[in-house]
This record gives C-alpha cells, structure tokens and sequence, in this order.
C-alpha cells in the first residue's frame, strides 16, 4: 500500500509535462509565424534584376519592379485597422491561420503570373496576411508573457525575424537562379505553421499562469502599472515616438532589398543568390542586435538606445554609399543590421510593456500600419532622387537622415518630454506624463 500514494504526484508531473510541451510548441508556432512577417514580402528580391529585365518595355518597370517588394505594406496598412479591432474581439488562433493561408496561396501566385500589374494587385493581398500574422503573433506574445519574460521573448522574436530574413533571402536568391517565378513557391512555406496552430493556440485571450508566477516579486510593481493605465490616459507621446522611429526605421532597411540588387547589378555580382545572401546580411546581424538587445536594455534607457543606434544605423547606410569595395559595403550591411535589431526590438518590447490589455490589439495594428508603410515608402523616397542623381545619392540621404533621427531622440530625452517610469521586471517602462 505504501507505493500507491506517489501515483498522484507522478500522473501530475506527466500532467505539466504535457501542459510544457503545448507551450512549447505555441512558442514555436508565434516564433515560426514571425520569421515570415518582417521580410516575407523581400523573399522575391534577389529576382528583382530578372523580372526588370523582362519586365523592360512596362512604363515605370524600375519603380514598378521594386514595388514588388514593398506593395504588401499598402494591404497591411489597409487592413490592420480592422484586423487589430477583430484581434480584441475573437479568437487570435482563428486569425492567425487564416492569415498564415493568406500569406501562403497569395504569395504564391506570382509563381504563375506573367502581367507585371497582376501580380502587384496579388502582392497587395498578400499584405492582408502579413498584417494578419504580424498583429497576432505579437498580440498571442503578450497574452502569454509578462513582465521579464515577455521582454525576453519579443526579443527572441526579432531574432527570429532576423533569422526568417536569412533564411527568405538565400533561399529566394537559390530560387532565382532558375527563374524568377520560382521564389514565390517561397510563401508556401506558411502551410507547415498551420497544424501546430490549431494544436497548440487557444482560442481565448489569457495570460499564462507560469509566467506571472515567475514574476512574483514584481507583482505589485505590475499592478501599480496597469493602475496607472486605467487612471489616466493612454501614453500617446511615447506611443507616437515608437511609431515615428519604427516608419524611419523601415524605410532605411528597406532601402537594402528594394535597391541593393541593382547597385550590386552595376558592379557585375549578376547570380541571385550571391545577391540573395548579400541583402541577407542586415537580417542576419539583426539577430545578433536583437539577442543583443536584452543586454543593453539593462543599462540604456528606451530613449537612448534609440539616440545611439539610429546613429550607428544612420552610419551604416551611409557608408554604402561610399564604399569603395566589397568589404566596405559587407561593413556598412552589418553595422546597419545590428543597429536594426536592437533598435527594433527596444520599440517593440518598449510598445508591449506600455500598451494596456484591453488595446494591445488597436495599438499593435498602429505600429504594424507604421512599420509597413515604412516598407512601402521606402522606394517611393529613394525615387526622387534618382531623377537628379544616384543610387549611391540616395544611399547618403538616407543615412543621413538616420544619424539626424538619432540626434532628435537625443534633443527629446535632454528636453525630458518623454519620462522614465518605475522599473518593472528590470527594466523601465516608457509612460509619459500628460498634461
């Protein structure tokens, strides 16, 4: 008789383990969903210099064929509005695989489309489902996380944003080589996060236990700050100033796969996938910035770390302008690239802790509409331009400006409009004081 009362505590062991395992995989489903938002309309960029070419006798066929990349932004900002409304008001599981479907059967078509305007009329559609995948992926992060721990996993989201764009890259630059069509089976991809969706994501909005139990000491501080959400009113100062960064932000690093093909065309480099891999190379060190991110998040405010890397960013993308060889461009996508992912990942993480449950869904599809019309205006900045100069003009505009963006969080912070709050979890949460 005396081994029959362990049986409960073993079948509840077995009991967690199981409950681990869903969590894990809901993790790896957020996570895989995620790696497909940031760059899954530039996997068809290494193809750019092709479909150009083919596309010759179309007016306007350089804008056009760029717009390739960045034209989903305009179905994103179209449609996130409603779909962060819809994200508050049902189930985020159902959300999130409708639009993994989305992003899979529309970004395929242009596999089989020859019109030039077709296929941007399908890349606008297919912007439904980033938007889709981007809200609720980062909306079903914060319904699970809190605290520490959420701002742990937004950073391991932007790494694996980071990661999605080396893998969409190379992988679109193998692609190329074939034809141009070919990189669009790319979008396919998106069928494989489907099942696990259904699996493992629940269709109620709800934080998970564990997490604020490992966050106990922090409780109250917690507490204190979702008082202060529901006694005043919403940090609208903080939440425009992420939202300002985040549109600059895209434009810079957009200015990468949209227009690097071509610089690189110019300089004789024609196989796909030497250009896939190189327009991969800030996505890659975006990893590193964002892992990164969380270490410098312990000693640098919100506000400074904007100030030092949108420098750094701003320098980055200046010294394509100038580099003189391989080596020098490879230095300036790296130095970009880091600065990105930390950039990135500070305003998202800054954005999760300050954006109040019952808005999370309207505020995210606000800097989902900000980060993706920073896509699409990214050529649309650069065209100008060209009319009077280069590529390499454009370059140096650009960064440029970055440096100057990163100078103006400097002058904000100085001028203490935007004040540091508590610490909560180890960190400060950006809420400003209204008038």
């Amino acid at each position: 008789m005396e081994g029959i009362p362990p049986e409960k505590p073993v079948t509840g062991q077995k009991s967690k383990q199981k409950s681990q395992r869903y969590k894990t995989l809901k993790l790896i489903v957020i996570l895989s969903a995620s790696m497909l938002t940031i760059m899954g309309s530039a996997a068809v960029a290494p193809a750019l210099p092709e479909m150009l070419e083919f596309f010759s006798d179309v007016p306007d066929a350089s804008l056009l064929v760029s717009m390739v990349v960045t034209l989903p932004a305009l179905g994103i900002i179209i449609s996130s509005p409603f779909i962060g409304i819809l994200a508050d008001k049902y189930s985020r599981k159902n959300m999130l695989m409708i639009a993994l479907g989305i992003f899979a059967f529309i970004g395929a078509t242009g596999a089989v489309l020859n019109s030039l305007y077709i296929i941007l009329a399908f890349r606008v559609l297919l912007g439904v489902g980033i938007a889709g995948m981007t809200i609720c992926a980062t909306a079903l992060l914060a319904d699970n996380y809190s605290g520490a721990e959420l701002k742990k996993k937004i950073g391991l989201q932007s790494a694996c944003m980071g990661f999605g764009a080396v893998v969409l890259e190379v992988a679109g630059g193998a692609l190329a080589d074939i034809s141009w069509h070919a990189p669009f089976y790319i979008y396919l991809i998106a069928l494989l996060i489907i099942p696990g969706a259904m699996i493992s994501l629940s269709g109620s909005k709800k934080s998970n236990g564990n997490e604020q139990n490992n966050e106990e000491k922090h409780h109250a501080v917690n507490n204190n700050v979702e008082k202060h959400f529901k006694e005043k009113k919403l940090p609208l100062k903080s939440i425009a100033l992420i939202y300002v960064a985040t549109f600059t932000l895209m434009v810079l690093f957009f200015s990468v796969p949209t227009k690097l093909p071509f610089v690189l065309d110019e300089k004789g480099i024609t196989s796909a996938l030497i250009i896939g891999a190189l327009i991969s190379i800030p996505g890659l060190f975006g990893t590193v910035g964002a892992l990164a991110q969380v270490k410098v998040s312990g000693f640098v405010t919100e506000m400074k770390t904007n100030l030092f890397f949108f420098i750094m960013m701003g320098a980055g993308v200046f010294i394509l302008s100038v580099a003189p060889d391989m080596p020098t461009l490879i230095a300036g996508l790296i130095i970009a690239g880091i600065a990105f992912g930390i950039i990135n990942t500070t305003n998202l993480s800054w954005l999760g802790r300050i954006a109040p449950e019952e808005s999370r869904g309207k505020i995210f599809s606000g800097f989902t509409t900000v980060l993706f019309l920073g896509q699409l205006a990214s050529p649309l900045v650069i065209q100008p331009i060209l009319k009077t100069g280069t590529l390499y003009d454009a370059y140096a505009f650009l960064g440029i400006a970055g440096i100057c963006l990163g100078l103006v969080f400097g002058v904000v912070n100085g001028m203490g409009i935007i004040e540091q709050t508590p610490v909560v979890s180890g960190h400060p949460v950006g809420i400003e004081a209204e008038e």
